[in-house]
């Protein structure tokens, strides 16, 4: 749901199926990622809340505050939980038409799966990485190492046996062509049933947020200010020292009159806030935990927006980072220190992307916006808003019926 947490891709999917017809029940951990925030279940096994005709039903899981034991405890319980309260679920209300598994784990998408089979149903599985390859660029492990190795033998399996496959990034029907897993390279996949749908952003939501929802902020309300815009995690993956360098440019430069501001929290947040004072770099400002409501009224107020300072072999598969859609629906250019296949951005007009940049570089290009004639920079944010349309939750909601009226005509 919307207030529960910062990921709101299958609300907003459900939100806009209802006006099509459809029920929409959405299975979540209780445990709300990345905020330290959980859903009270009580002594029951699930939590139930609804708004704007979706169902949410949240699992209780193991709780943990950071990437260690506890998160694996988390995802185990979850993966028992969630199935045990799917089951009581279809019990009391009958089975579904179709299920909708989406994941970072694989998890999910073999509880989906089974359960399908168990009521005689379709399952569509979403991957919203390229799993295990997303995650061994993260360094959780190595790409030709026994974990990744099993890893994808897990994947392969799952998507044989899922009815119809989504991804979220442009590439994932490529790379499962890439693997040889497709019927025209000797696999089990049939190439017609592996779908593109990215994330988006709920453009109804977005401006109603932008107008109720108006936190003053002295950085943003300062109209003699360049304002750069980050939202996301303050973390080691992030590249954090790209947007200290970058800093330090400015501030060597004499540009007084930027600022980079950042909204996120992180395993990183205390160590960069300690070396922004050391360094006396007032031109970087950690802003610190933003809920989700408030960020539309914070990036219209931004001048330029600023993508995670990670370049990644993954991101030859294209892009779907959250925050990318709520910069484009803001109506404002996008500097990305990476360039990307099958760019949203740069092919767009949105912004520009720069090949392994550095934070000279992005110094450089940050400067170029703030100096930028008016007619220019106004046709970089008419395309970003014009872009913004194109991956409403409108627009994706549709994407998704065609899948599921593909799998009802077979």
């Amino acid at each position: 749901m919307p207030e529960d947490g910062p990921h709101t891709r299958h609300f907003c999917l459900g939100k806009y199926l209802s006006r099509k017809g459809y029920e929409t029940t959405v299975f979540a951990s209780n445990e709300l990622h990345g905020t330290g925030r959980t859903i009270d279940t009580g002594k029951e096994l699930y939590a139930e809340k609804q708004v704007k005709n979706v169902r949410f039903l949240y699992v209780k899981s193991h709780h943990y505050k950071k990437n260690d034991f506890h998160r694996i405890l988390n995802i185990i319980s979850c993966y028992f939980n969630m199935e045990k309260v799917c089951k009581m679920e279809a019990k009391k209300n009958g089975p579904p038409d179709v299920i909708y598994a989406s994941c970072l784990y694989p998890t999910t998408l073999m509880t989906g799966i089974r359960l399908a089979k168990k009521y005689g149903i379709k399952c569509i599985s979403e991957t919203r990485d390229i799993v295990p390859d997303g995650f061994s660029t993260k360094g959780t492990f190595r790409p030709d190492g026994l974990v990744a190795k099993i890893a994808r033998r897990v994947m392969k399996r799952i998507y044989e046996k899922s009815d119809a496959l989504v991804f979220t990034m442009s590439g994932g029907p490529g790379y499962i062509s890439e693997m040889g897993w497709d019927t025209p390279h000797g696999g089990k996949i049939d190439p017609d049933r592996v779908f593109y749908i990215n994330n988006g952003v709920d453009l109804e939501d977005f401006e109603e947020n932008a107008r109720n929802f108006v936190q003053p902020d002295p950085d943003l309300d300062n109209k003699e200010l360049f304002k750069v815009v980050y939202f996301g995690a303050i973390r080691f993956f992030n590249n954090m020292s790209l947007f200290l360098d970058a800093a330090r440019e400015l501030k060597k430069l004499g540009r007084n009159d930027i600022k980079i501001l950042m909204w996120g929290t992180g395993t990183k947040l205390d160590e960069m806030r300690q070396q922004l004072a050391d360094e006396g770099l007032d031109n970087l400002v950690l802003k610190g935990y933003v809920e989700k409501k408030y960020i539309p009224a914070i990036a219209e107020r931004g001048d330029l927006f600023i993508g995670t300072g990670n370049s990644s072999s993954v991101n030859r598969y294209g892009m779907s980072f959250n925050k990318l859609f709520d910069y484009l629906a803001a109506g404002k250019p996008i500097l990305l220190p990476f360039e990307v296949k099958n760019s949203i951005v740069a092919a767009n007009g949105a912004g520009v992307e720069l090949a392994d940049a550095d934070g000279k570089r992005i110094a450089e290009e940050i400067i170029r916006f703030a100096d930028m004639e008016k007619a220019e920079y106004d046709h970089y944010c008419e395309q970003s808003r014009s872009v913004s349309k194109q991956f409403g939750y409108d627009v994706l909601a549709g994407k998704v019926e065609n899948v599921i009226n593909l799998l009802n005509q077979h």
